[in-house]
């Protein structure tokens, strides 16, 4: 049966009344067809996120509105496995605060994460680079290393995605530690691994279709816009950590303003809107942003250190490398795919930023 995690925002509940709404749906979920696992309380943020077993999301909207009326703002279906990894649990925790009539359980455990995020090469460009028997030594030394120093901090280590490694936290404190041992420990190897850093926050239904959705697309788009060796820290998490009394060594990291996350933010709902449409251009682009031309240059600059252009031919590459490692389909169909008119053009394209041409780095992603 289907997996769904719905979000409740800002309807002035307290612990004990979620707990009685919890214990409300329970007491009918067999009408629905439903089986309500756990759900998640932020005092602090106002919000909750109910985890439920359901056919469909209409059959877990239908139980809540029977059961206390009270509906969700936002639904998704999740993977029992990833909701796991991120959250630790998919069950009702071990610790309550208190329990009711010896059996509705009292907790204020908020879902809200900061999220780790370590990209280092691809393993087809490293191949091409290194040899097989460097390149992989290289690798897996590395990722053992960094997954180590994410659990010696108190991390939850998420499945790696092709050239990611994700750790999710509780506290802000522990993720930058976690992150500062990783830029020390690993610096011989930054350029080798091409290693980038970044370190952001959110809730798991965010606005978008998938776990932890738009953090994770912010994440992945910080970590491909700068430069290797890099460590970006957004405003939401400076401030959690300024929060913690914690002296953060600004020689070591890009801290992006509040200005400069919220650019983000809307530059990547865009990009990912329109990045697969090749009449989508920087003139579109800025059109999207409510910006001139000269406004979206000086503000790519600035923050990313690119033109508008080298930023969404870049932003395409990178996607293409994801569909490159995972598709069967001929490098002409993966270059329209990808948002460019011209094969021969992505290849050129390609083989400038990558060192190597799109039809090679398929031919040793496919190596097992």
């Amino acid at each position: 049966m289907p997996l769904y995690m719905d979000l409740h925002i800002g309807q002035g509940l307290t612990a004990e009344d979620v707990a009685k709404a919890h214990q409300l749906d329970l007491e009918i979920q067999d009408e629905f067809k439903c089986n309500c696992l756990t759900y998640w309380f932020d005092q602090e943020r106002n919000n909750v996120f109910c985890l439920i077993e359901a056919p469909s999301k209409e059959a877990a909207v239908a139980l809540h509105n029977a059961a206390h009326e009270q509906l969700p703002d936002e639904i998704i279906e999740v993977d029992k496995r990833i909701v796991k990894a991120f959250l630790g649990r998919i069950m009702d925790p071990q610790v309550v605060d208190y329990m009711i009539d010896s059996k509705i359980k009292v907790y204020n455990d908020p879902a809200f994460r900061v999220i780790f995020m370590v990209s280092v090469v691809n393993k087809p460009i490293v191949l091409h680079k290194l040899g097989r028997e460097k390149a992989e030594e290289l690798l897996k030394q590395n990722k053992n290393k960094i997954l180590e120093i994410i659990k010696n901090h108190g991390g939850v280590t998420a499945d790696s995605v092709s050239n990611k490694l994700i750790g999710t936290f509780e506290s802000p404190k522990n993720t930058y530690q976690c992150a500062m041992d990783i830029q020390n420990e690993l610096a011989a190897f930054s350029k080798d691994l091409n290693l980038k850093m970044a370190i952001h926050a959110g809730n798991p239904v965010d606005g978008d279709t998938e776990l932890f959705g738009s953090t994770l697309k912010c994440l992945e788009f910080i970590c491909s816009g700068f430069k290797y060796g890099s460590l970006v820290i957004s405003n939401t998490v400076y401030n959690l950590i300024q929060a913690e009394d914690l002296m953060i060594d600004k020689t070591k990291v890009n801290l992006l303003s509040k200005q400069e996350e919220e650019f983000i933010k809307k530059l990547i709902k865009v990009l990912f809107t329109h990045w697969v449409n090749s009449d989508f251009d920087v003139e579109y682009l800025g059109k999207e942003l409510l910006l001139s031309n000269s406004q979206l240059y000086r503000k790519c600059k600035n923050i990313l250190n690119k033109s508008p252009n080298q930023l969404l031919r870049d932003f395409r590459l990178n996607q293409a490398l994801f569909i490159l490692e995972s598709s069967h389909k001929t490098i002409s169909e993966i270059a329209f795919d990808s948002g460019f008119n011209n094969p021969s053009y992505f290849t050129k394209c390609f083989q400038k930023n990558f060192g190597m041409k799109p039809l090679e780095f398929k031919n040793l992603a496919s190596l097992k």
